[in-house]
């Protein structure tokens, strides 16, 4: 079965949805990990991050982030790819608060990985065009 494209589009589908939640996912919880609140829930109470830290996680939240917009984009054109961007950054967000409440300490690791998997599906994406 393939998947509709636009005919603008140069990234399927599938492969923008797996890599859209994957870069917010990830740049949600970079920017989440540079808040004192969220800091010190996984690091314990009074631990404060550098101040070095706190913007290169901002950077890469916002860079994240970005690319997660690139993906929707891509696959969607701007006329949809805004919207479908708006959708895949709620369920991002509703990811990282169940994440935050539930495994704090398990943060750092889950945006790596959901990085990994935004690069992964990008990567792939060229062999996964429709004929």
């Amino acid at each position: 079965m393939t998947v509709p494209m636009n005919a603008a589009a140069s990234m399927p589908l599938g492969p923008a949805c797996v890599a859209g939640l994957g870069f917010a996912i990830g740049g949600f919880m970079w920017l989440a990990q540079a808040m004192d609140r969220h800091h010190a829930d996984m690091f314990g109470r009074g631990s404060v991050p550098a101040p070095a830290v706190v913007a290169r996680l901002r950077w890469q939240g916002s860079i994240a982030l970005v690319l997660a917009l690139a993906a929707c984009v891509l696959a969607e054109g701007w006329a949809f790819g805004i919207v479908y961007w708006a959708g895949l950054l709620t369920l991002g967000a509703l990811a990282v608060v169940g994440a935050f409440s539930w495994a704090p300490h398990a943060t750092p690791r889950l945006a790596r990985m959901s990085i990994a998997v935004g690069m992964a599906a990008t990567v792939a994406s060229p062999w996964l065009m429709p004929s």
